[in-house]
């Protein structure tokens, strides 16, 4: 067997997407490698834009342009890059001619060793897909390990059923040294009785323990499926401030339970065990304190790859906690409240889609008109709680909207506020108010949000030019990429040039599903959310809406990593991404999320005629 140059094979764990392929693979890839050569202005040959995938040519050095039939430069492409298969031109699938744009040296695989390759690597295909939404959603090979709830090798679940007395069930536990039971029906699953609900519903209320358990379980617990992440189960313990989730198989049969304490093994430190020593402050100083380590606690989980959807929700709930409980401080030190009051999350909070770092975006929203000396309570109570988050570590907004400023208002006064935005929409209007439809209730009277909520849903639905207007906003930010599809860098302040890819990225594609959500009067805040909603209502083709999903997951998941090496050499996180950091392999996926934007924002426009 000849020898295999190990250049080649090096390159190649560069090159997307082989380089998440074994040695041996690279090497037989190695070994059908032809090299060629070429001079500048150098024709090299004519393409399909459709059709199968007949060769394959890898720029190893040097530039080639990509050229329409008409010779019209659509692209340049460099060291690491791909031609010879089909390739999406903006929203075309045309043939294209290969030129030497200067000298190139170029490596090729034939058919008969092309064929061979993607025969026993199919998952290849995709990445040879003019589709850039395929090719997003064929992760594998840029993502991490995942780790699932099987993996924790859960014991057998020792069960009860709902006729089953107290006195039983809390036998079965003590012999199971279990501190939680599923309660199980004739129909699956009906209920869970925990070492909590013993205390609190019957030692607590002295209730007869020979009464059947249904008295006292939690019915219809929320379950997680057997496939899940870890941190899935550890947001939706958070959401719901329960220690213990059932675990279901692909059929939904009872496969056991996960508990805190499983998922509190797994990582140190924990966001379960941050949170839970949030919510026991007895000081707002150890608030303040606590909520520093909230950045460690997400950088550690994006360094073991943990789902970059999940890490959103977890920053968005650590935040909820800290404020929940300065709120409760707050109300400790100036007394109850002279009126129900809810405090309102807007923007990033509300979606449960922070990053590493973030600004606060909050309000007060009160069951009515307050006299001077309950404004003067709530007053005191939102600059204690907004500057104890700024100390936290969510800076004061940069725009104001915050309760300690003008965002405080009985619930008909925010009524009328939406109301007046929604009726003489103007671009400027709608540009500062944007955020405010992402709204969520984080303490209090949650049915003065619902009201609040639905009525907003409401007058959205109804006024077409305000949406127009939104729809028009939401396609101002542009990614970043140019003419030849060249990444378009900025500047942000005192930072460096580089990719913003929070403005450029994120928020293109926070605000279509935002258009998309309110258009429909869906009840869904959370992005990925908002799409599955549409795409389920038949708001939006089912493909459209997961391109984007996993475009915004590819964003975002690059911005993290950015943020969490920054913060581990002491520098402030930002949204700003040299490409010069990034690989040849994540370079080209950014480029196609970059690409399912684009396109996404042109049917919008088109959609709303914009």
């Amino acid at each position: 067997m000849s020898q295999v140059p190990a250049d080649i094979t090096q390159f190649l764990k560069t090159v997307r997407p082989f380089s998440g392929l074994e040695q041996a693979t690279l090497e037989a890839i190695a070994r059908d490698i032809e090299i060629l050569y070429f001079r500048k202005a150098q024709a090299i040959g004519d393409f399909p834009g459709t059709g199968p995938l007949n060769e394959l040519f890898i720029i190893r050095k040097g530039a080639v342009g990509l050229h329409n039939l008409h010779d019209q430069l659509l692209e340049l492409r460099g060291e690491g890059d791909l031609f010879g298969h089909p390739i999406r031109f903006e929203s075309s699938q045309i043939d294209y001619r290969v030129q030497a744009s200067e000298d190139a040296l170029i490596w090729q695989l034939k058919q008969p060793a092309l064929a061979k390759l993607l025969d026993q690597q199919p998952e290849l295909a995709d990445h040879f897909s003019s589709d850039h939404g395929q090719r997003l959603r064929s992760d594998a090979l840029v993502s991490g390990p995942i780790d699932t709830l099987d993996q924790l090798n859960l014991r057998p679940p020792c069960t009860a059923g709902p006729e089953d007395s107290i006195r039983h069930c809390a036998e079965q536990m003590s012999q199971h040294k279990v501190s939680s039971l599923p309660i199980v029906g004739d129909e699956g699953l009906v209920g869970i009785l925990t070492d909590r609900d013993l205390r609190s519903r019957v030692v607590a209320q002295g209730l007869d323990a020979e009464r059947p358990v249904a008295d006292i379980m939690t019915p219809n617990p929320v379950s997680v499926a057997r496939s899940a992440r870890h941190e899935s189960a550890m947001v939706e313990m958070l959401r719901l401030g329960v220690h213990h989730l059932p675990v279901v198989d692909d059929q939904g049969g009872l496969a056991g339970v996960v508990s805190a304490g499983d998922l509190l093994r797994l990582q140190s430190p924990h966001p379960l065990r941050l949170v839970r020593d949030i919510s026991r402050a007895e000081r707002r100083a150890d608030v303040i304190a606590l909520a520093h380590l909230g950045p460690e606690v997400l950088a550690g989980m994006a360094e073991s790859r943990a789902d970059v959807t999940q890490i959103g929700r977890i920053a968005g709930l650590i935040t909820d906690a800290c404020t929940r409980r300065l709120l409760q401080l707050a109300e400790s030190e100036l007394g109850s409240a002279p009126m129900p009051y809810a405090w309102l999350a807007f923007g990033s909070q509300a979606r449960l889609e922070q990053g590493l770092i973030s600004d606060q975006d909050n309000g007060l929203l009160l069951a009515e008109t307050p006299d001077d000396d309950a404004a003067r309570y709530f007053e005191s109570l939102a600059t204690q709680v907004c500057d104890d988050l700024n100390e936290c570590g969510y800076i004061h907004c940069p725009g104001g909207i915050m309760a300690k400023g003008a965002w405080r208002m009985a619930l008909d006064d925010w009524r009328e506020r939406f109301a007046q935005w929604m009726r003489e929409p103007t671009p400027e209007s709608v540009m500062k108010t944007s955020i405010f439809f992402d709204l969520r209730g984080i303490y209090g009277r949650m049915d003065l949000v619902d009201q609040l909520q639905a009525d907003v849903l409401t007058q959205a639905q109804d006024s077409e030019i305000f949406r127009r207007f939104l729809a028009a906003e939401s396609i101002t930010h542009r990614p970043p990429i140019g003419f030849f599809r060249t990444f378009v860098q900025e500047k942000d302040g005192a930072h460096s040039q580089g990719l913003n890819l929070k403005k450029r990225g994120v928020i293109p594609i926070v605000d279509m599903a935002r258009v998309r959500a309110l258009e429909n009067g869906l009840t869904e805040i959370h992005t990925e959310e908002r799409l599955l909603a549409c795409a389920a209502a038949g708001h939006m083709a089912e493909r459209d809406a997961q391109d984007l999903i996993h475009a915004l997951r590819f964003i975002s998941s690059i911005r993290l990593s950015h943020q969490s090496a920054l913060l581990r050499s002491g520098e402030q996180p930002n949204h700003l991404v040299d490409p010069a950091e990034l690989s040849g392999l994540h370079k080209g996926y950014l480029k196609s999320a970059f690409s399912v934007v684009q396109s996404a924002q042109q049917a919008l426009a088109q959609r709303y005629q914009l």
